[in-house]
């Protein structure tokens, strides 16, 4: 049997499967039931339990938070330090770090993914470390039907990667086998793809994203004193290097001075 006769043997099963899952005896009959229904025992209904099924079908929400948040501080080093603590305390981590300073100021950087339940804490705990907040940027991304439509999918190429795998075991050609396994391979290619995406799409939901930037004023006497200090080694470097440089030179000085000596005695004797 050619291995095209059974995909689309396959692919036909799983469209009458479809028909006979959208139609229910049990849904058939309650629509009957709710028909013959008079409108006073309608009306009799408590409202709550007419709205009870909507509750149910209520699902939570997933919610992508990210956010950055830069501030004044008086202490780098301190503010690091407690920065830290409030990390350990909330359950989260820092994914990563840096420090540089600019002009008048001492940097840090920090990237902090902390449970998404906990996220405004976080905010509220590094605001009352800060002396001025320069900025706090927050957004939230709905991802529910991404998830949804993901799940959905995936459920689908599971089940089609089962019926290749029950085709696989059916072939007696090496060329079926051959076909099988190729179809089985996109399919498990696409399986993987959409397994990762959920996995992302999960730590992200779970673990909420804040970059923040904490930075001390340096006092700006601090580099004009450095500047002022470097001149004088700056200027007792460059000295030695031009008495260096005149002493590489002395025969073209002796030079020189011997001609201007025998050029101021020719001169004498001529006049």
């Amino acid at each position: 049997m050619k291995i095209s006769v059974i995909i689309l043997f396959v692919l036909s099963m799983i469209a009458c499967e479809s028909d006979r899952s959208s139609y229910s005896p049990e849904a058939s009959h309650a629509k009957m039931g709710l028909m013959e229904v008079p409108d006073e025992e309608m009306i009799e209904i408590p409202v709550t339990k007419q709205l009870a099924p909507q509750g149910e079908q209520t699902m939570d929400r997933k919610l992508i938070k990210e956010g950055a948040m830069s501030f004044q501080c008086e202490d780098v080093v301190k503010t690091k330090a407690e920065v830290d603590k409030i990390i350990k305390e909330l359950g989260a981590y820092s994914s990563s770090e840096g420090q540089d300073s600019y002009g008048r100021n001492l940097n840090f950087h920090q990237t902090i993914r902390v449970p998404a339940e906990k996220f405004d804490v976080l905010i509220q705990g590094l605001e009352a470390l800060a002396i001025k907040v320069e900025s706090k940027d927050i957004n939230t991304r709905d991802v529910t039907e991404e998830f949804i439509d993901l799940e959905t999918r995936l459920k689908t190429k599971k089940e089609l990667e089962s019926r290749y795998l029950e085709i696989l075991k059916q072939a007696r050609t090496v060329e079926d086998v051959l076909s099988v396994e190729r179809e089985l391979g996109n399919v498990r290619s696409e399986v993987e793809s959409m397994e990762g995406r959920l996995n992302y799409i999960k730590n992200k939901v779970s673990f909420s994203t804040l970059n923040v930037n904490y930075y001390q004023l340096i006092d700006s006497d601090f580099g004009f004193s450095s500047k002022f200090i470097a001149s004088f080694s700056n200027g007792w470097e460059n000295l030695l290097s031009f008495l260096i440089g005149i002493m590489n030179l002395w025969p073209f000085v002796l030079l020189i001075s011997g001609g201007i000596w025998l050029f101021i005695r020719w001169r004498k004797k001529k006049a």
